[in-house]
């Protein structure tokens, strides 16, 4: 028995604990109670069954009331993003994507990216839904916690949500101010005009960050082994390098009900070139104005990850390095040395983005270096 007062050595241990803990989780409680309120003023409702949307059809653009505020006026792209002399030639009918993509940003946040980024290490972009509002809870409860670093940015990519989601989206970037939207509908079928947005806003303020990571709202991504891998001896000076987990000899899909179709007027090979896989893979800086130029200048194609990491990276003559660790899935990373091995994990629930989150920074496990 111990004499009153005093505390054995594992009564000690545990309130360390306990106090860690305590300390740890403290700025994530004090977030999900913002939270929760947030998401009182939501609409219940299930999200919407994904369609895809015709390409063929003429690009429909929300018009924005002018009354409602935004932060930015709409610009034209640069002179040199509009020139032809680097464009691919296209057969009579083929559509160029330049002709589909609408330049601008309805917001645009350029304060998340101060200087132009200079001093910023990493900026990480993430495409998501409108109607996705807990998936991008759960990053900014857990992994995006890094854009509190002053060498980090981090924001969501969407389109002109729905009429019945526009107050919920003006509510949300009201009390974050990290939704950046674009010219476009929001739809699956326009992921392309997505990553596009995506590019043209890292290179209109933020062009002297050193990296770009894109995200899916789905990944859960080891912050800190990002940067690890981007700044490691073989990598740090590393210009016009896509990294990702990289598909060799992938073949179109003709079959008009797949969800990966692909008509031969958007892509009349028998065999993609390589590209990186498109949930999670990042860029060095330099290359980021590259792919986009040769991504408007060329044919469009509805696969996102293809066009800009596999035909507009073969155009601009940028670097696919293959680095898997882009790709987990949650039964790679059961054990917490599999997850900080890993740089990003693939289809990762609500729920699993906190469990992956407490099981990368539990004090408790030791992995061997």
């Amino acid at each position: 028995m111990t004499s009153a007062g005093k505390r054995t050595p594992s009564s000690a241990s545990a309130c360390l604990n306990v106090r860690w803990w305590r300390a740890r989780l403290a700025p994530l409680a004090a977030l999900l109670a913002v939270s929760a309120l947030l998401l009182l003023l939501l609409p219940l409702q299930d999200p919407p069954r994904v369609t895809l949307v015709s390409v063929t059809a003429p690009l429909q653009v929300q018009a924005h009331d002018p009354s409602r505020p935004v932060n930015e006026a709409r610009p034209t792209l640069p002179p040199e993003w509009t020139s032809d002399k680097d464009d691919e030639v296209l057969p009579a009918g083929a559509v160029r994507t330049l002709d589909r993509y609408v330049p601008g940003h309805a917001r645009a946040h350029a304060e998340l990216c101060p200087a132009r980024g200079v001093g910023t290490r990493l900026v990480v972009l993430v495409p998501s839904a409108p109607v996705y509002f807990r998936q991008r809870e759960a990053v900014r409860l857990t992994w995006g916690h890094a854009a509190r670093r002053a060498d980090i940015t981090l924001a969501f990519m969407l389109g002109a949500p729905p009429a019945a989601l526009r107050a919920a989206v003006d509510a949300e970037d009201k009390l974050y101010g990290d939704l950046i939207e674009g010219h476009y509908v929001d739809s699956y079928g326009n992921l392309t005009l997505k990553t596009l947005s995506m590019l043209e806003w890292f290179v209109t303020y933020c062009p002297l960050a050193g990296r770009l990571l894109k995200a899916d709202d789905d990944m859960f991504i080891n912050v800190d082994g990002v940067l690890r891998f981007a700044e490691a001896p073989a990598r740090s000076r590393a210009a016009r390098t896509v990294w990702g987990k990289v598909w060799r000899d992938g073949r179109p899909s003709r079959n008009a009900s797949s969800k990966f179709f692909v008509p031969a007027e958007e892509f009349p090979g028998a065999t993609y070139p390589p590209y990186a896989n498109g949930p999670a893979y990042l860029m060095s800086g330099d290359a980021v104005g590259a792919l986009l130029r040769a991504a408007l200048g060329g044919r469009w194609l509805r696969m996102e990850d293809v066009l800009v990491t596999g035909v507009a990276a073969a155009r601009a003559r940028v670097l696919r390095a293959d680095a898997p660790a882009f790709l987990r899935r949650r039964k790679d990373v059961a054990h917490a040395c599999a997850l900080r091995a890993a740089l990003a994990v693939h289809q990762v629930s609500y729920a699993d983005q906190f469990d992956l989150w407490r099981k990368l920074h539990d004090p408790h496990v030791k992995c061997p270096p």
